[in-house]
């Protein structure tokens, strides 16, 4: 790419921030963003190894979560997107009958609170024509008796948060979106499939279309598509990407 490639990028002199910065999939969204000509802020608990400022905050705590924003927007200005990636999968996270409470307040604490206190203090300080990308999981929308049952309602809450928030911000001028991800070629995923062990593996592979994870790159075109212009009417919306799993009641053998 040339040298003036940020200045005709479609997100050119947006500013970007990624809540919950760390992770393959963060960093993807970030290259993408940065690609399209953005200024991309992470925020973290822990600063991961990036290219990028990232501003440490406990998104699961609102007093630092309002001080992340208050001084994004005093050192940036006005945000124009908000990635909110927060929401790691439990090892401890089983069926409802066999899942702590205390397992199960904390799945919702990393899913479900970041989303709502970013939106909370990131929606307040956001440009008009903003736009919103939640992370959801094609879980929210059906039933699975081998999913991580916590992980699943958290999400489908996260989902729900996005319809709702889009609808009301939509007069404003600011779009809220949901990313409903399939499982994703990521170090997280991975272990966590290799844990599951071969066998257990096939049979969830057996019910994806597409018969593979999606890749980091087609997360990040999506996450890139729903904050850039080119999703302009999208608001309160879902997009699906997941490989076609919901859409399958059987599969050919071959």
């Amino acid at each position: 790419m040339g040298g003036n490639s940020h200045d005709q990028g479609r997100l050119s002199g947006r500013i970007c921030v990624i809540a919950g910065a760390g992770g393959a999939i963060a960093d993807a969204v970030a290259t993408r963003l940065i690609a399209e000509g953005g200024q991309v802020i992470g925020i973290d608990r822990q600063p991961p190894d990036v290219l990028f400022p990232v501003v440490v905050a406990d998104l699961r705590i609102e007093a630092e979560t309002r001080l992340a924003f208050e001084r994004i927007h005093a050192e940036f200005g006005g945000i124009d997107v908000l990635y909110v990636n927060a929401g790691p999968m439990d090892r401890e996270d089983h069926g409802l009958l066999e899942t702590s409470h205390e397992v199960w307040e904390r799945v919702f604490r990393a899913v479900l609170t970041p989303a709502v206190l970013s939106c909370r203090f990131g929606v307040p300080v956001m440009n008009p024509g903003g736009s919103v990308v939640l992370t959801g999981s094609f879980l929210a929308g059906m039933g699975a008796a081998t999913a991580q049952m916590a992980f699943s309602a958290a999400k489908a809450a996260v989902t729900q948060l996005g319809r709702d928030l889009g609808t009301h911000l939509a007069r404003r001028g600011i779009r809220v979106n949901t990313l409903a991800l399939g499982p994703v070629e990521a170090p997280e995923t991975r272990a966590m499939f290799d844990r599951m062990g071969e066998e257990e593996t096939r049979r969830r592979f057996a019910h994806i279309p597409m018969g593979r994870f999606a890749t980091l790159d087609e997360i990040a075109a999506a996450a890139t598509y729903l904050a850039g212009p080119d999703s302009g009417y999208l608001t309160a919306s879902e997009l699906p990407v997941y490989g076609g799993i919901r859409a399958a009641y059987t599969l050919p053998e071959h």
